[in-house]
This record gives structure tokens, C-alpha cells and sequence, in this order.
């Protein structure tokens, strides 16, 4: 309690002490959470091709959903994967990053209704020096990939 001008009155606020130690530990505790936040790399090779895998097997469940062909085209010219129903309708794009895709093997493929692929063979890219191969199978359409 304070007196002034004769009379008591309670204090209300903080005072300065109170305001710096306060702002001391928040400041502390954010320091520790800022440097332990993981660095994201845009050219991270193993997210792009989990994002490509991730691509095929949309493709492969579109075409089991809608019970309708879907073709997976790799356009070389402008580093994407397009992939669209067989009756011309709306293209999903996935643009390649970290990787560029290889002129040599697949350049398209069909994922056909019960979702098994038209084509058996490899989509060859090369990932900031590395070689990645994902290989196709005919049969339910499954793919490895080959690093």
C-alpha cells in the first residue's frame, strides 16, 4: 500500500523489475525453440521424390476411383509430370525441383481402370548428380525405386 496525500491506495501493474524478468525468460525460451526449427530445403531430393511417388500413386488412385484410365505423361521440355483421364479431361502437374527428368525411358504410360499400368519400364531422373529410377510393373501397377 501507498500513501498519498494521507490516504492509503493499493498498487495495481507490474513493476520494471517484474517486466524485465518476464521479457528475459520469454526471450530465452524463444531463442531455444528458434535454433532447434528444422532448415527446409527447397532442392531436398529425398522430399522430391517422396512428391513424385506421392504424384503416381494419386494418378493410379484417381483412376481406381473414377474406373477410368488415366495417362502419366513426363514432359521433358518443362521438367513435369501431367497425368489426365483418358477422355481428355481436367491435368494434374507436379514441377520437378530437386530433379530433372532423364531423356531415356518412359515418356508416358497408362494407368488403366483396375489401376494396373499399360507399360512396363523406368522414368529416369537425375537428382542434384544422382541417378533415381522409379521402375514400373505391369501388374497392380506397383513401382520401386532405385537409387
Amino acid at each position: 500500500m501507498v500513501r498519498h496525500n494521507g490516504q492509503l491506495q493499493g498498487t495495481s501493474g507490474f513493476t520494471m523489475m517484474e517486466m524485465m524478468l518476464t521479457l528475459a525468460v520469454v526471450s530465452i525460451i524463444l531463442l531455444i525453440s528458434v535454433s532447434a526449427l528444422p532448415d527446409y530445403d527447397v532442392l531436398n531430393t529425398d522430399d522430391e521424390i517422396s512428391n513424385i511417388s506421392y504424384f503416381f500413386k494419386a494418378a493410379q488412385t484417381r483412376t481406381i476411383y473414377e474406373e477410368s484410365a488415366h495417362i502419366v505423361m513426363m514432359d521433358h521440355e518443362n521438367n513435369q509430370l501431367i497425368a489426365r483421364s483418358s477422355e481428355g479431361g481436367d491435368a494434374y502437374v507436379y514441377t520437378l525441383t530437386a530433379c530433372t527428368l532423364s531423356a531415356n525411358g518412359l515418356k508416358r504410360f497408362m494407368y488403366i481402370a483396375s489401376g494396373d499400368t499399360n507399360a512396363f519400364g523406368t522414368v529416369n531422373l537425375k537428382c542434384r548428380g544422382e541417378d533415381v529410377r522409379f521402375v514400373f510393373q505391369i501388374q497392380k501397377g506397383q513401382f520401386r525405386i532405385e537409387r
